[in-house]
């Protein structure tokens, strides 16, 4: 009997795809964007309480939600945005019991960035006892923090009682609060300089291709990043990346990217093989829930083609100026730092002269007008095939322009980063 996924058009093919589906510690499940079961996991046939796969695969997906209304939300989820962390629902078992779970989600894409069907990671409370526990001592360790500064407000207000009554201490209070507020601008001035200096400085000059890019945090120190390098054959590794969260501990992160990319990339010339690296070092050092998405390609300009890696990120976008048409370059790979099993896939595709391949965070298509609309991939593509013939480093401006005019305004929610390779003189 033919497996009924491969029935309704869709295979976990190549082989190894197949035998990672069935082996993963989650449940794992297949769908169509209208509901419809296409494929699961041994562990989640076993973990609804089902004798098998074809026993499962009868029963209507909305009978599996506790609330069907739940199903609609995710799928509404994936179709604006692509993928969905950590979302909350109950399952119910064949025997009535009902799970508390959690589902990371993607939409896979065809080419032409049609929805084909939606991939879901499905962990039930219980499986993340461990992230749990550290959370509870987190949270302690936060409390008591919260607590010492609560006996220090009550210390500080005891202060300013004493200082109101007395009008030559209040200058002096006045003085140490310019003074700390100073030392803390000061301190995140540095840390944003040297965020900054993680940053190519110039493009390496290759005969045929030019290089532009734009990165503005969000607040002085961000979560994004990119690099553009010379390999030691002669090749060009591109790379852009977005951390989770903001801030301080997302800057440290993207340092330690940094360091550990451009040491990879100059040991091996695949980009699978870079991102599954800086997986694997990732999965032991992030412990907190943040990730990685990235994006690596390797220029090769002698053979005129690229080779990239995608690691859950936004896809970036080819425009063809011989036929006016677009190329949405898509590839297998999960976030970094997440799944020390995940698989990265290599793909290959040709530039010819005129050719623009844009590389951009999530950011950029997630800025929103006045409204709540997003700026959306589809503007992406138009700015692209329209203003193709301006020099690169002026093309990226024009993004940038024309994002903060949607916008109506100079600064955004989250952190932007572009880069745009140009073939051709």
């Amino acid at each position: 009997m033919s497996d009924p996924a491969e029935n309704r058009g869709f295979s976990l093919e190549p082989i190894w795809y197949r035998e990672l589906f069935e082996m993963l510690p989650d449940m794992v499940i297949m769908t169509t964007p209208s509901g419809d079961l296409l494929d699961i996991n041994r562990l989640g046939i076993t973990r609804l309480g089902y004798r098998g796969k074809a026993e499962i695969l009868k029963i209507p997906v909305d009978r599996h939600y506790a609330d069907s209304d739940d199903r609609c939300r995710l799928a509404s989820l994936l179709k604006d945005r692509g993928t969905v962390e950590d979302f909350e629902t109950t399952l119910v078992r064949k025997d009535g019991i009902e799970m508390n779970v959690r589902i990371t989600a993607r939409a896979r894409q065809d080419s032409h960035g049609r929805i084909l069907l939606h991939e879901k990671i499905i962990r039930t409370m219980s499986s993340r006892k461990n992230r749990q526990s550290e959370l509870v001592v987190r949270n302690r360790a936060l409390e008591k923090t919260v607590q010492d500064l609560q006996k220090e407000r009550d210390h500080m207000e005891a202060q300013a009682d004493a200082l109101m009554r007395a009008v030559a201490g209040l200058n002096e209070a006045k003085r140490l609060v310019d003074e700390q507020n100073q030392k803390i601008t000061a301190e995140l001035d540095m840390a944003a300089k040297l965020q900054q200096s993680l940053l190519p400085k110039r493009y390496p000059q290759i005969d045929g291709y030019r290089f532009a890019s734009k990165y503005l945090p969000s607040n002085r120190i961000g979560g994004d990043f990119f690099d553009i390098i010379e390999l030691k054959n002669g090749d060009v590794g591109v790379v852009i990346a977005d951390v989770s969260g903001h801030g301080p501990a997302a800057a440290l992160l993207t340092t330690m990217f940094k360091m550990s990319f451009g040491l990879y990339a100059q040991e091996s010339s695949s980009p699978s093989e870079v991102l599954a690296r800086l997986n694997s070092e990732f999965c032991r050092l992030i412990t907190t829930g943040e990730y990685i998405t990235a994006f690596y390609l390797v220029l090769r300009p002698r053979e005129k083609t690229i080779v990239y890696s995608k690691a859950g990120h936004p896809y970036p976008i080819l425009f063809r100026k011989a036929t006016g048409t677009h190329q949405r370059l898509d590839a297998e790979g999960f976030f970094i730092g997440m799944f020390d099993e995940a698989v990265f896939e290599n793909m290959e595709v040709s530039l010819h002269d005129g050719d623009k391949l844009l590389l951009y965070t999530d950011g950029v298509i997630e800025a929103r007008d006045p409204s709540g609309a997003c700026f959306e991939l589809n503007r992406l593509e138009h700015i692209l095939a329209d203003q193709n013939d301006l020099p690169c480093h002026v093309l990226v401006e024009e993004i940038y322009a024309r994002l903060s005019r949607f916008t109506r305004r100079d600064r955004f929610e989250d952190d932007l980063c572009m880069v745009l390779v140009s073939a051709g003189p």
